[in-house]
Order: structure tokens, then sequence, then C-alpha cells
């Protein structure tokens, strides 16, 4: 099937999960100029906004097989570009502390700042409440999030079979959205920076 803009999101998000490089196209085509716009905005920066969505769009192909759209494309890129930024804010943050340690704080950089501890807290909770699974449970779904590595892979390392890898995934998924609530989307956005 040829991927084209008078699809709907779940129709470009199922032929995306196969594989389709047009479909991932048609999203591209149809979602960077607001992306870009938004984190434009949010940096104050072109060229790292232009980074920004880069990345998100890169994000998206390498975790195709594993993707899910649960409401739309608009919701998703919402969530993603939001995450970026919150990102990117967290890292100048932590460059400008490294270099400026005595400088006193800028009050036009308060909210950057504000906003990368709330990232960073938020990480330590999602780190502390993964700790907390069962060992497999916990290997498995680090498998899972933190690396590339599909169900079937993780099931052939292990020598388990997938439906008790899908198994552990779901008990550890279940868990983050009982803990998170609405925050949980945005938690799914953060496990792959995560890894160790």
């Amino acid at each position: 099937m040829i991927a084209s803009t008078a699809q709907t999101d779940i129709e470009l998000a199922a032929l995306l999960q196969a594989g389709d490089e047009g479909a991932f196209k048609v999203i591209y085509q149809k979602y960077w100029d607001k992306l870009l716009v938004i984190a434009g905005r949010r940096l104050g920066d072109v060229e790292e906004a232009e980074e920004a969505v880069q990345e998100i769009f890169l994000n998206l192909w390498k975790r195709k097989e594993r993707f899910e759209l649960k409401i739309g494309f608009d919701n998703y890129f919402a969530v993603a570009v939001k995450f970026e930024v919150f990102n990117r804010l967290a890292k100048r943050s932590r460059e400008k502390q490294g270099n400026t340690a005595f400088a006193h704080v800028n009050p036009k950089h308060s909210e950057p700042d504000h906003l990368a501890f709330e990232l960073e807290t938020l990480k330590r909770q999602l780190e502390s409440t993964i700790s907390a699974l069962p060992p497999k449970c916990q290997l498995i779904f680090r498998m899972s999030r933190e690396t590339d590595l599909t169900n079937k892979k993780i099931a052939e390392n292990l020598n388990i079979s997938e439906k008790a890898v899908e198994k552990h995934i779901t008990h550890a998924l279940k868990l983050l959205k009982s803990r998170f609530g609405p925050l949980f989307v945005f938690v799914i956005l953060i496990l792959p920076t995560l890894k160790k």
C-alpha cells in the first residue's frame, strides 16, 4: 500500500510499524514545520530547534517496530516535542551550572531551570519505580525500553518464550501507569534516556 496524506493517523502508524518508508515520509512532511515552530519558540534558537525536531523523528523511526499510536500524531508529537525541549533545557542548565558555579541566577532563565529540575525529578522517580520491579521483570523491561531489542530477540537472549517477555513488560507498564497517571505518556518517552 502506498502511504498518502489522505490516510488516518492510525493507518499511517500501522504502516510505519511495518517499516513503510513512505508512511514515515508523509508523517515527517505533515508535522515537521509545526514541530519546528513549537521547538523554536521554546528553545529560542532555530538551529537547535531543527536538531530537536530531527531527533524526534529519528527516535520515531528507530522505535517504529514497537510504536503504538493511542490517540493521534498531534497528541504524540505534542508530548515528544515537550520532552525533547525539556531534555535540551536540562542539558543547558547543567552546562550553565558547570561553567558558572558562582554566577547569580538570571530571572529570565528561571523557567528553563524549573523545567530542567522537574525533568530530573521525574527521571529519579522513574528510575526508582523500575528498580523496585522484581529482578527478572526489571531486566526484561530495561532490555525492551532502554535498548532497541525486540521481544523476540529478548526471548532468544534469555531463553524464554515471547509470551513470557510480553507478560513481564505488561506488568511493568501497568505499574508505571498506576504510579505516574497522566504523566505516563511522558514517562514512556523518557525511558530511553535512562541507559546506564
